[in-house]
C-alpha cells in the first residue's frame, strides 16, 4: 500500500516548487522548501457517517497518528473540513497549529485544543506563518441543513516560493470571486476548485466558468471523490472529466489535473 505520510515526510522540495498531496474532499497537504508542512481541510476520520449516514468513499491517505503539520487551515467548520474526531487527536499528540473561521476556532476550545495555538481568520486577514503568506477570501457556502449554516466560510490564496496557489474552499458562484482575475500584476498559478454542486458548491459548469474568468496556470478539480454510494441529487456533477470539457469549451487553457486520492503533484512557478 502507498505510504503517503512517509512519502511527504522524505520529499525533499526542491527551491521555487511546491509539493502538493490530496487528501480527497477539500483536503491537502502542501510541502515548501523549507519543509512546512500545511494541511488544509484535513478529514481524518468517518464521523459524517454517524450524523448523517454517509460513508466514506475511500480510507484517509494519510492518518491522524501519521500526521506530521505544521498548521492545520480549515476553511470552515462542517465537519469534513473540520473533523471533530480527528483534530483533537491530532493536537494532542503533536504542537500543530491550527488557523481558521472564528466558528471552527470556538469548536477547536470546546475540544479542549490549546487556545494559543488556534488562530482566528477571517475574510480579508492575512496571515504570516514560516514562509509562507495566507490569505482569507470570499467564499459563499449555503446549506439547505438548520444548524449547519456557515456564514464565515473562506477561501484561501496561498503565497510560497513566488506562486500563488487559490483554494475555493467549499463555495458557490460568486461575483466576488470573479474579482481575482483584475489582479494582473499577480496571476493565479494554481486554482483548486470544489466541482460537486451540492450542499452550496460550485457545479463543474460553474467551476469551470471561474477558472475561465481568473485564469489560473493549473487548474486541479476537487470534492467529486469523498463520499460512498452518494450522488448529491440532480445538480451534483461528481465527474471531474465534465469540468475539463466545459473549460476547453469557454476557452481555457490551464492544465487540468484530476487527482487520485493520495496522489502528489509538484507545483512550480513558470
Amino acid at each position: 500500500m502507498h505510504d503517503v505520510a512517509r512519502e511527504i515526510s522524505e520529499t525533499i522540495v526542491k527551491p521555487g516548487s511546491v509539493m502538493a498531496w490530496w487528501l480527497s474532499g477539500t483536503g491537502f497537504v502542501l510541502k515548501t522548501p523549507a519543509g512546512t508542512q500545511i494541511y488544509i481541510d484535513p478529514y481524518f476520520s468517518n464521523c459524517v457517517s454517524q450524523i448523517f449516514g454517509i460513508e466514506r468513499a475511500v480510507p484517509p491517505p494519510v492518518s491522524v497518528a501519521a500526521a506530521r503539520p505544521d498548521l492545520v487551515i480549515a476553511t470552515h467548520w462542517h465537519e469534513d473540513h473540520l473533523d471533530p474526531e480527528g483534530l483533537p487527536i491530532l493536537a494532542r499528540h503533536s504542537q500543530t497549529r491550527f488557523l481558521c473561521p472564528p466558528s471552527c476556532r470556538s469548536r477547536l476550545l470546546g475540544w479542549l485544543v490549546p487556545g494559543d495555538r488556534v488562530s482566528a481568520f477571517t475574510e480579508g486577514a492575512i496571515h504570516q506563518f514560516r514562509d509562507v503568506k495566507i490569505t482569507a477570501l470570499p467564499a459563499r457556502h449555503v446549506t439547505a441543513i438548520q444548524g449547519w449554516e456557515v456564514p464565515d466560510a473562506i477561501g484561501l490564496m496561498i503565497e510560497v516560493e513566488g506562486l500563488r496557489i487559490y483554494h475555493t474552499g467549499d463555495t458557490e458562484y460568486d461575483l466576488r470571486l470573479r474579482s481575482l482575475a483584475f489582479d494582473h500584476d499577480k496571476p493565479i498559478d494554481v486554482m483548486m476548485t470544489v466541482i460537486n454542486g451540492a450542499g452550496g458548491n460550485m457545479n463543474a459548469h460553474e467551476a469551470a466558468l471561474l477558472a475561465w474568468h481568473i485564469r489560473p496556470r493549473v487548474v486541479i478539480p476537487m470534492h467529486h471523490i469523498l463520499w460512498k454510494d452518494f450522488t448529491g441529487g440532480e445538480q451534483a456533477t461528481l465527474d471531474p472529466v465534465l469540468f475539463s470539457d466545459t473549460y476547453q469549451r469557454l476557452g481555457g487553457v490551464a492544465r487540468v489535473h484530476a487527482l487520485n486520492v493520495g496522489e502528489r503533484i509538484e507545483l512550480v512557478k513558470e
